[in-house]
Formats: structure tokens, sequence, C-alpha cells
């Protein structure tokens, strides 16, 4: 009997044991980073106004695969071209809010140095200031797709610090109407490239 009793207790040990070992560990990590924006085109936010400087937040969520998703937030400012003010209009002070969701890839490069590529969707919210009435902003809102890349460098032996350089693509499309369509498309559609450099805590 007490063969039986320990035969099914090696086995019921193993049969866990090789189930824990499919279970897929998720790491997460959250970062904060500065960036300079710049769009790019023949369009108002790349011809009208100066490159958008600012800060943003994100957090990813990373399996032993090397595959996972995360979620940006970035919010920057910018003014705009003093030349070009007659052709932007009577506002001022652009500022742009860009969340960005994404799929990521990671490869390792080496113990130190990390490579992740991202793919994903943007929502985007752009607000201007009126000259003439205070507090009252021209706001608009945006989708378009991103797509990126991110070289990563850990700082501790542990691997819960580390800083990172992050270059994005993004395309920008919103919904401002005019009868002209050259117009409407100046004001519609934009192309971003970004760079920013962050600090990542793992957990």
């Amino acid at each position: 009997m007490r063969i039986l009793i320990l035969f099914f207790f090696c086995c019921s040990t193993l049969i866990f044991s090789q189930k824990k070992k499919k279970i897929l560990d998720v790491v997460s990590n959250i970062e904060t980073k500065v960036t300079i924006l710049k769009p790019i085109g023949n369009n108002s936010l790349a011809k009208d106004v100066q490159p958008f400087y600012g800060f943003g937040f994100s957090g990813n969520l990373m399996t032993p695969i090397n595959f996972g998703i995360g979620v940006d937030y970035s919010m920057l400012f910018s003014n705009v071209i003093y030349d070009r003010k007659n052709v932007y209009g009577n506002i001022a002070s652009p500022t742009l809010t860009i969340i960005d969701v994404f799929i990521t890839h990671r490869d390792n490069i080496s113990e130190e140095f990390l490579v992740e590529e991202m793919a994903g969707f943007s929502y985007y919210n752009h607000s201007s200031t009126y000259l003439d009435f205070n507090n009252e902003k021209l706001k608009n809102n945006g989708i378009g797709f991103n797509l990126g890349g991110k070289v990563i460098y850990i700082l501790d032996p542990e691997g819960y610090q580390a800083v990172f350089l992050t270059g994005r693509l993004n395309y920008y499309s919103t919904n401002v109407y005019n009868e002209n369509a050259e117009i409407q498309k100046y004001y519609n559609h934009s192309v971003f490239l970004s760079l920013s450099f962050g600090y990542r805590f793992n957990f």
C-alpha cells in the first residue's frame, strides 16, 4: 500500500511540474521618456509649425517567446513658425497627444543589449489655442498606424534597470473637411518621425 501511495505521489508531482514548465511567464516593464517629433511631407504640421518636443510614459508585457504588447502615451508641444502664422490661422501653441498601442518583438543581441521592433495603431489629439479667446481651443482628433524600433541597454546585472533609444514612424489622418481637395489633404494627413530617449524599469 505504501508503495502505491508513493508511486501516485511521484506521478502527480511529475505531471504538475511539467505543466508548470509550459506556463508562459509574463515580464512587465514601465518607461518614461523625452521625445522630439518632426512632421514631414507637404502638410500643415510639417510646413506651418516647428518640431514638437515633449515627454511620455509607456508599459509593456513581454513573454519568454519574445513577443509582447505595449501602450505608449506622449504629450508634445510646438509653436507656429513666425512667417506661417497667416497660413496656420489665428491660433497658436499647437499640442499633440498621441496614444500608441502596438505589438512588439524582442531580439537579444547580447546580455547588455536588446533590440525591439514595434508595429501598431495610434490615436491623436491635436489642439491649438485661439489667440482672441482665453482658454478656448481648436481641437481635432485623428487615427493612424505606427512602426518603430528600440535599442535597449541593461544597466544592472539583475536586469531591472535599462536605458533605451527609440525611433518611430507614425502616420496621421484626421477629418478636416474642405471643398478644395488639395486644401483638405494639406490639413488632413501627415507623417511623423520621432526620436525618444528614456529609462525602463522591469518587474
